[in-house]
């Protein structure tokens, strides 16, 4: 009997102990792969700004360049309709098939009101931070582009001036980057998935070879005991 109840305690243990090393070794190797891939997340979107940045700081300079304020005032319907057409060409790489959603648009600025004179990609008008944002906040005495950075979105407004220097209209370039939010956190999902289901493989793996070892033990000595009557 007190071997019996020896050997049931110490089998005891070996569960408890094996038990804990499972909920242990589960936990260490999703927050461990967790970190590691959330890390590389970060990193990846941190480049991935930094070259959107780039693209629209270049497009914002060739945008300076290229509308003319003095023709804007002159006729803020026609010359939409105009640069609507040059915008189009110019920024013809913009697509929503990609990490960001881009939009581009220019607005007629006159006795401090905002028309729309173009507008292209997925935000609405209103969606725009010139729409939202008080006047104050991107017009300034030079002219120069204001950046205004979002939870998921970046954008930078570039006010155009005619030729004795008022603001005649602001040209804003958006990008969104729920696209590249919605594919990291679909990436980390997946990781994650195959790491639990490894560390499940693993440990059923390790269960069966401390069971099977038993097993083969019992069906001997139950052959045995056969044999010997």
């Amino acid at each position: 009997m007190e071997n019996r109840a020896v050997n049931q305690a110490d089998v005891l243990n070996r569960v408890i102990r094996t038990v804990i090393l499972i909920i242990v070794s589960l936990m260490l190797s999703v927050l461990s792969v967790s970190f590691a891939v959330h890390h590389m997340r970060l990193q990846f979107e941190e480049e991935f700004k930094t070259i959107s940045d780039d693209k629209i700081n270049n497009v914002c300079d060739v945008v300076r360049r290229t509308v003319d304020g003095d023709e804007i005032a002159a006729g803020p319907q026609e010359a939409g309709a105009k640069y609507g057409q040059v915008l189009s060409l110019m920024l013809s790489e913009i697509s929503t098939k990609s990490y960001s959603a881009e939009s581009y648009g220019l607005f007629y600025y006159a006795d401090g009101h905002l028309s729309v004179l173009v507008n292209d990609g997925p935000e609405a008008p209103e969606a725009f931070e010139v729409a939202s944002r008080d006047i104050s906040e991107w017009l300034n005495a030079n002219n120069e582009p204001t950046t205004i950075e979002g939870t998921d979105s970046e954008s930078i407004l570039v006010p155009v001036a005619d030729s004795s220097g008022r603001c005649v209209a602001v040209f804003e370039y958006k990008c969104n980057f729920n696209n590249l939010k919605t594919m990291g956190n679909d990436f980390e999902g997946k990781i994650l998935k195959c790491v639990i289901i490894a560390v499940v493989a693993g440990i059923i793996v390790y269960i069966i070879q401390l069971l099977i070892p038993r097993f083969i033990n019992r069906s001997g000595a139950g052959k045995g005991r056969n044999a010997s009557v």
